[in-house]
Parts: structure tokens; sequence; C-alpha cells
């Protein structure tokens, strides 16, 4: 017999964003770990862990008393993966990696923030280490600023920010106004720039996937170390990440499928 599930929408978020901590972990977490890392108390933890637990959402170590995601989890991720068309996807992002030398990203946008969905790692001995579910302010990145130069929200979400931007970096964009002129830049470009405004060190080109009425919700993204990404090569690789972006355009339903 199953155990019942704590009752509410609270109740829910709270067990979400027990998966969310379990997906974001690199191994197995403790439920006091839970607990400290949601603002729950012991109890509550403990309670959400053993319904999830119930329906094979994760799974008890109990020699070591810690919890990590269960079968049931990884089905609804891959059921996700093919709704989304990922497992079509992800061949092409392999073939740029193959291509470059570089780390791909297939991101979404999520309200004000781009959160990356899948990727493919570089293995060249220098390289920014990122895991799918990692999420950035949209200003910040090179995916972002793609999505957002083709997005019918753009000026809304623009005149929202604050006058002065958070920074990340002393590379980050200060103000909404120069996101504007960015944004332009991208249009007419056609992809974006992230110049070590996210991650120092780092450098991003990154094109949007268009819907039919020519609207981003998801970018492709590629990620150099600065010391391999000379001015030229932002260029050829900005041209290819236009080329691919499309390729994936046509290949996934984006008007039903990329988009949270």
């Amino acid at each position: 017999m199953k155990r019942a599930a704590p009752q509410g929408t609270q109740a829910i978020s709270r067990a979400l964003g027990v998966l969310r901590l379990l997906a974001d972990s690199d191994g197995e977490v403790s439920a006091a770990a839970v607990a400290s890392s949601l603002g729950l108390s012991s109890g509550t933890a403990n309670r959400i862990l053993r319904a999830l637990e119930a329906d094979g959402f994760v799974v008890q170590n109990k020699r070591r008393d810690t919890y990590y995601l269960g079968s049931t989890a990884i089905l609804v991720g891959q059921a996700a993966q093919h709704g989304f068309g990922l497992d079509r996807t992800l061949p092409i992002l392999e073939r740029v990696n193959a291509e470059t030398g570089e780390s791909v990203n297939l991101v979404v946008r999520e309200g004000g923030e781009s959160v990356v969905i899948m990727r493919v790692q570089s293995t060249l001995p220098l390289r920014f280490e990122q895991r799918p579910g990692a999420r950035f302010p949209l200003y910040t990145t090179a995916s972002g600023k793609a999505i957002l130069a083709f997005s019918p929200d753009a000026e809304v979400y623009v005149r929202s920010l604050p006058r002065k931007l958070e920074q990340l970096t002393p590379h980050t964009l200060s103000t909404p106004s120069q996101l504007s002129a960015q944004l332009k830049e991208v249009g007419h470009r056609g992809y974006s720039i992230d110049e070590q405004e996210n991650v120092p060190g780092v450098r991003c080109v990154g094109a949007p996937i268009l819907d039919s009425y020519g609207h981003a919700q998801a970018a492709l993204v590629i990620q150099v170390p600065t010391v391999r990404m000379p001015p030229q090569r932002v260029q050829d690789l900005g041209a290819l990440v236009v080329q691919v972006a499309m390729e994936i355009a046509q290949l996934v339903p984006i008007d039903r499928r990329l988009s949270l």
C-alpha cells in the first residue's frame, strides 16, 4: 500500500523542489541536507521523501541514509526528452561538438531566465563545467540575448529590469539601454555574443531557434574559453550556430515543444 502524499499546492511545490535538488546534486543527498537546502523541517522533508520513494521517484540508500533519483524519475525524464524532440536533437549537438571540439548547449527560456536543457561537453582539457538544469538571467547569456532579440515581449522584459543590472562578472551589461542596443545588433547579425558576461574566461555565441512566427523560446549556444576564441572564430562559430539552429527548427516542432 502506497503512503499518501502530503496534500495541497504547497506540498506539490515542496516535492518538486526535492526532485530539483536531487537532480542538481552530484550524488546522494541526506534528508537533513534536503531540509536545510529547502528550508523545511526534518519531519516535512522525511514525509516528502517517503512519498516520493513510494512512487519510485527517489530511492533510499539505507546503508548511508541518503536519497537519489529513482526509476520513475528516469522514465519521466526519458518521456520528456522524447516529447521535446531531444532524442532527435542530441545527434546534432554531438555533431557540432565533434566539429568544433567545444561545449554545446540547447537552452530554453523560462520567464526571465535561460535554462540549459541539453549539453554536450567539450573533452578538451580546458573547458567550463556546466550541468543541464543550470539557469541564468537572460541578459547575461548568449542564449538569453538570442532569444530576446526574436521575442515579441523583448521591450516589456527590458522595461522590467532595474536601472542598474546585477553584475555577475566585470563584463556583465550594466544597464537596460546597453541590453537594448545589443538586442538590435543580434537581430541584424542573426547571432548573439556573451563576452565573459556570465562566466569569466568564457566566450559564447548563440542563435535563436525560431518557430513558424519567427519568434524564439530556445537557442543553440557554443561555449569556448577565451584563449580559443579570437574575433575571427567568433564570426565563424556565429555562422555555424545560425545554420544549425535553423536545422533544429526544421526538425523539432518548436511551436509545441521547446518553450516553457
